[in-house]
C-alpha cells in the first residue's frame, strides 16, 4: 500500500478546440491519473495528453490556460475563435488516495480545529 496523489480530470468538451470544433462533436469524459505533485504546468500537460488521446487535434490546446477555480479545483479553459463557451474545458481535483492492489481509496484529513490531541500513557489490555 502507498499514499499517492490522484488527479480527477473532467474534460467537458473534447473536440471543441479543434479546427471547426464549434458546438459539434463535443463530449464530456472523466479520467483519473496519478500525479507526482500539484505542479500546474505538469497538470496542464496531462490534460492536453488525455484530450489528444481522446480525439482532440494535436496542438489545438496550445492556448489552454488556467482560470479562477473554486473549492480547491484547478480549471483550465480555452475559447474558440468565434465561439464562447460557458463551461470550462477541463476541471481537475487533486486528492490524496491510498493505492492498494491496483485500487484507490480516498483519504480525507481529519478536521481537528477544535480538538486538543491527547496521547494516553496507560497501556491498553
Amino acid at each position: 500500500m502507498e499514499v499517492v496523489l490522484l488527479a480527477h480530470i473532467t474534460l467537458n468538451r473534447i473536440g471543441s478546440a479543434s479546427a471547426g470544433g464549434g458546438f459539434r462533436s463535443q463530449r464530456q469524459v472523466r479520467f483519473s491519473a496519478e500525479v507526482k505533485d500539484t505542479d500546474r504546468s505538469a497538470l496542464k500537460a496531462l490534460v492536453i495528453e488525455i484530450a489528444e488521446a481522446n480525439g482532440e487535434s494535436t496542438g489545438a490546446l496550445e492556448s489552454l490556460s488556467y482560470e479562477q477555480g473554486y473549492a480547491g479545483e484547478f480549471v483550465l479553459n480555452i475559447q474558440g475563435p468565434s465561439t464562447f463557451y460557458s463551461t470550462a474545458y477541463a476541471e481537475c481535483r487533486i486528492i490524496h488516495a491510498l493505492k492498494a492492489n491496483g485500487r484507490y481509496f480516498q483519504l480525507q484529513a481529519v478536521d481537528d480545529r477544535d480538538v486538543t490531541p491527547f496521547v494516553s500513557t496507560r497501556q491498553t489490555v
